[in-house]
């Protein structure tokens, strides 16, 4: 088994990681990171590539393999995939059947900024033909605990 986790260098797309590793170890799966090297994200690392004298695309592949390189009691895999739309090109290669399911992050936009920048997460939930699982932005999980919380909080 094979377990997918779409990562774009951001700490945000790392939340995914710890319930992507729990999932590995209670499957006995593998994990599959992923970073889709779209013209937006080599833009992103062009003047810190410039600057270290390197490739934006060596950096990806450095990130993944040092973030895979972190985990402990799991075996990882990297990929780096090309294209101009990551929503695509994750659902794309999970189509190739060797992934059996994918663990995103979700920024967790709402209103008039989700429907301008679109949702990348949304979108492979929509497309992809393997189970999603989508892991809310940490702030968003912070406010439903917070939530909780003050709801089973002693009345005065």
């Amino acid at each position: 088994m094979s377990i997918m986790v779409p990562l774009d260098i951001s700490d945000l797309s790392n939340s995914a990681i710890p319930r992507a590793t729990e999932l590995a170890k209670a499957l006995d799966a593998e994990l599959l990171f992923v970073t889709v090297a779209d013209p937006g994200l080599r833009s992103a690392l062009e003047d810190f590539a410039h600057a270290e004298g390197e490739d934006p695309a060596d950096i990806i592949e450095s990130n993944l393999r040092s973030t895979a390189r972190s985990l402990d009691g799991v075996r990882v895999k990297t990929d780096t995939l090309s294209g101009d739309d990551p929503a695509s090109a994750i659902v794309d290669r999970a189509a190739r059947g060797d992934v059996d399911m994918i663990v995103i992050a979700s920024h967790g936009r709402t209103g008039l900024q989700r429907w301008m920048l679109g949702s990348v997460a949304e979108r492979v939930v929509r497309g992809a033909t393997v189970p999603v699982m989508v892991v809310p932005a940490p702030w968003r999980a912070a406010a439903q605990q917070a939530r909780v919380d003050a709801a089973s909080a002693p009345t005065p």
